[in-house]
């Protein structure tokens, strides 16, 4: 489904969404998630980190979000700034989310460009962010990002392996959450422009990312975004949270998504311990 057509079903599911509803019995999460989010456009883009606290409101899960983002923007661009650093050390979170620029810099862990500058440099970043996120008693995610190819994935999936276990953190294979819901609708295009998600694309993410940081999976209910869906060139800034940035906030207009979107994506959400979700599998 293209990035209009969903968002036009979005925007009919203002008008006729009806009362939040599950599928299945099961009771929600008992507890409150903070969680902290690194990366890039790949991160901010249709807005992951709202679409997860709206995962979890419909769950009757709170999870809170803190992310630091900027376009085209590296992991050793986000320790050198302080910021992330500087929330681990004075706020607690439960989880910590680390996004590398998808990319060569981020497969570079498994070439020989391991100990060039910009390699080491990103391994030193995930390693300082992780340490802080330990110290603090967070868990820290390697978000496994895509490739435009099986070799390049490789590469990507073997860095991720690589620098889960250096800094004692664990693989989510966001590649992988993409490849399971390409495998049920082949027809899906989920990377519009080659790299960044579709809405469904990030929305399945959002979903497989609240089963990690909950431990539960979720069931179909509808979902209310009450922040923008931001596109890849939206003027995110690094220097603040995204989330008290006003030029991100919206205009205060709400979008149901409904539970008949939700439930084919989470159905295809790959099985919790499968190769999908623990590298080696094919990202694209």
């Amino acid at each position: 489904m293209s990035l209009p057509r969903f968002v036009l079903l979005l925007s009919c599911a203002v008008l006729f969404a009806t009362p939040l509803r599950s599928n299945a019995q099961q009771a929600p999460s008992p507890r409150e998630y903070h969680v902290l989010m690194v990366g890039n456009s790949l991160t901010y883009t249709n807005n992951l980190p709202a679409l997860l606290r709206a995962v979890g409101a419909s769950q009757g899960t709170t999870i809170t979000t803190e992310t630091y983002a900027a376009p085209n923007g590296m992991l050793s661009e986000r320790l050198h700034d302080g910021h992330a650093a500087e929330a681990l050390r004075t706020r607690k979170f439960d989880v910590v989310v680390l996004q590398e620029i998808g990319g060569k810099l981020a497969a570079c862990m498994a070439t020989p460009d391991a100990r060039k500058a910009p390699c080491a440099a990103s391994v030193h970043a995930y390693t300082e962010l992780a340490a802080l996120a330990k110290a603090s008693g967070a868990r820290t995610l390697v978000f496994t990002t895509w490739a435009p190819d099986d070799r390049w994935q490789g590469s990507l999936n073997r860095s991720a392996r690589m620098i889960a276990v250096k800094t004692s953190a664990k693989v989510f294979n966001a590649a992988g959450v993409l490849d399971a819901l390409r495998k049920a609708d082949p027809k899906a295009n989920l990377l519009p422009d080659g790299i960044h998600p579709s809405t469904r694309g990030s929305l399945i993410i959002a979903l497989a990312l609240y089963r990690e940081i909950t431990d539960t999976a979720p069931v179909a209910k509808d979902l209310l975004i009450t922040a923008p869906f931001l596109p890849q060139n939206a003027a995110v800034s690094a220097d603040t949270a995204m989330e008290s940035q006003p030029g991100l906030a919206g205009d205060g207009k709400a979008t149901v998504i409904p539970a008949s979107l939700v439930e084919p994506l989470i159905q295809a959400l790959p099985a919790p311990g499968s190769t999908e979700m623990d590298p080696p599998g094919r990202g694209r």
